[in-house]
């Protein structure tokens, strides 16, 4: 499953010359910062609270629960309805969220359950955003861009991790955290207008069965298409083991490196910065073979992981963790665009509900085990033991990978 055409690096900003793909590519770029602010500031308020990399895990939690339980349905409900109105209306409540947690902080009754709740709140928000704004995306670009629009999706977010928590430490430690999730409810206003310009999507399939019996057909999906499936798994077992280190971010800057918050917001600022450069490493990289892109970057990704670990000073961290996003971003974006092309353009919903739960529900899942063996052995012990399993579950995963997708043994 090479890609049609062998696109060098001036192919990754072409997606951006369709007038609604850049429309909502800026909304998200300017939502997303508010995002990673928020990100921060709860990580930062958590541990502020308890001084427990065990209630970061906890956290982290809250959000894996709902997105198990809703992302199947939202990716389902992404191929029933009206992609453009379900982003809006996720995004409405995404804002109002913040707003409550922002009361909340300012009126100092804030209290661990609290975040908890509204963590779990947000997540299950997102398990609808998610699989509608992925499976929207290659109906706004060329089929033979679905790749670099999804990377540049991936910057998008990850890119905005730069800003995002930077302004984030700074904001904390000159307002507070509730300044941090002011201004997150402010920034869903550019998603909104972005939605309102955009034109309207195609009408969705007229639904032939039940929303459960469309998640079915998901989960089905797993054994039909063997690569639909070793992608999504090794996706799976990727976050799980090697993202933890950006929830327990907190515990490991105060533990390890004793920073501030504003110190806080450069280390998780840092993965942002390899997004930036992971487009043209995708172009490069893909002319060797998706499967090889992401066996690739999720090596890369468990070396920086282990490396960042055992840092010995911020400035050895900050340099890891920038590697780190670039080949997370790479891992991520590669298995996106393989699970999108591998489906029929009516089930890219549910692949992306499906996917939603191997990417952010088992990263959160995998922090609250993670969390608890930092709790008893130390942070930097525990980041480093799942970085060095990712390492040894990408050698163990790569041949096959480049087997199924770049010799064409996989297939529907």
């Amino acid at each position: 499953m090479r890609s049609g055409a062998a696109l060098g690096p001036r192919s990754a900003l072409r997606p951006l010359r369709h007038r609604d793909f850049r429309l909502l590519w800026t909304g998200l770029v300017v939502s997303n910062v508010g995002t990673w602010m928020q990100f921060v500031a709860v990580g930062y308020l958590v541990d502020r609270l308890t001084l427990s990399p065990l209630y970061l895990g906890l956290l982290a939690l809250a959000q894996a629960v709902p997105r198990f339980v809703f992302a199947p349905v939202g990716g389902a409900l992404a191929d029933r309805w009206d992609r453009k109105a379900l982003l809006f209306w996720t995004n409405a409540w995404l804002a109002a969220s913040a707003l409550v947690l922002a009361g909340l902080t300012l009126g100092g009754w804030i209290r661990v359950w609290h975040v908890l709740a509204l963590a779990a709140v947000n997540s299950a928000l997102q398990s609808f955003d998610m699989p509608a704004r992925h499976s929207w995306i290659p109906s706004l670009v060329d089929s033979d861009e679905v790749l670099q629009a999804v990377t540049l999706n991936s910057v998008a977010f990850n890119g905005a991790g730069i800003v995002g928590p930077s302004l984030g430490g700074l904001v904390i430690a000159w307002a507070g955290e509730a300044g941090c999730f002011l201004l997150n409810a402010l920034s869903y206003a550019a998603v909104v207008a972005a939605l309102r310009r955009m034109a309207a999507p195609p009408p969705p399939v007229p639904a032939r069965a039940s929303v459960l019996a469309e998640v079915g057909e998901a989960v089905t999906l797993l054994r039909r298409n063997r690569t639909v499936a070793w992608v999504l798994g090794t996706v799976a077992a990727v976050n799980f083991l090697g993202r933890p280190y950006f929830r327990l971010m907190p515990a490991f800057a105060r533990e390890v490196l004793h920073a501030d918050a504003a110190g806080l917001g450069l280390l998780q600022a840092a993965p942002g910065l390899g997004t930036l450069l992971s487009p043209w490493y995708v172009a490069v990289g893909q002319t060797r073979g998706q499967g090889w892109l992401l066996a690739r970057s999720a090596l890369g990704l468990g070396v920086c992981v282990t490396l960042f670990a055992l840092s010995p000073a911020f400035g050895w961290a900050f340099g890891f963790l920038v590697a780190a996003g670039l080949f997370q971003s790479a891992a991520l974006s590669s298995a996106n665009a393989l699970v999108q092309t591998a489906v029929e353009p009516g089930m890219r919903g549910r692949a992306m509900g499906l996917y939603s739960v191997t990417a952010f529900g088992m990263f959160t899942l995998g922090s609250f085990p993670f969390g608890a063996l930092a709790e008893a052995t130390g942070t930097s012990s525990a980041l480093a033991a799942g970085g060095l399993l990712t390492v040894l579950l990408a050698l163990g995963v790569g041949p096959r990978l480049r087997r199924l997708v770049d010799e064409g043994e996989g297939g529907r």
